[in-house]
């Protein structure tokens, strides 16, 4: 049975953050496979500011020299809103025999009682939660969740396949998507620095995005 790591965002555009916060989750949860799972049309969010075409590109380039992780653009092909848990429930049927782990940060799991069909995502895998500055499981809605379902180790998630949590003791980088797209709005560069990344850097200056 694989443990297989899903990490959902907009990567609109994916920096430092998003690298470093994916490789700690594979290598610290041993999975045999992470994949970066862009969405196409958030529900719950402005739409992203560059094209899926051009954010999985981006995702790709990240990636590129790190086998153990993987694009996965299965929201992508769609044309509706991109809910968690209809996503899962298309790798639940892929993968019927294997432990799926779902990766989100703590500023998530504070609004994960809102989610669509949240009970069902837990019904459909296990989630990993990364620690994030600022953003503390402190509301009564939170504790009920964890009460529930928090295991204490990822070990304790290999003997079934869906219904834990577990708060991962990740380092915590303060980066900001929206702080790096607004950067770049300003600059006449790439701005390499904010991003962090060179070949999505690079990508970003050679199709001029994020330019006002």
């Amino acid at each position: 049975m694989a443990m297989l790591g899903f990490y959902g965002g907009t990567f609109d555009p994916i920096h430092q953050g998003h690298l470093q916060s994916a490789l700690y989750v594979q290598q610290y949860c041993q999975l045999d496979r992470l994949e970066l799972i862009p969405c196409h049309i958030p529900p719950h969010r402005a739409h992203p500011g560059v094209s899926s075409e051009h954010r999985a590109a981006m995702v790709r380039l990240a990636i590129a020299p790190y086998p153990q992780l993987a694009l996965n653009v299965i929201e992508l092909e769609k044309n509706s809103p991109s809910y968690t848990v209809e996503t899962l429930e298309l790798l639940r049927a892929k993968y019927p025999n294997d432990t799926l782990l779902f990766v989100i940060g703590m500023d998530s799991l504070t609004q994960f009682h809102s989610w669509f069909r949240y009970r069902d995502i837990l019904k459909l895998c296990h989630l990993l939660v990364c620690q994030r500055p600022g953003y503390q499981p402190d509301s009564i809605e939170t504790k009920a969740l964890l009460a529930e379902h928090q295991l204490q180790a990822v070990s304790d998630l290999r003997s079934k396949t869906h219904g834990g949590i577990v708060i991962l003791p990740n380092p915590m980088l303060d980066v900001s998507a929206t702080a790096i797209r607004k950067s770049l709005q300003q600059s006449t560069n790439s701005n390499a620095d904010a991003l962090q990344i060179d070949a999505v850097a690079a990508y970003i200056l050679e199709h001029q995005l994020y330019q006002v």
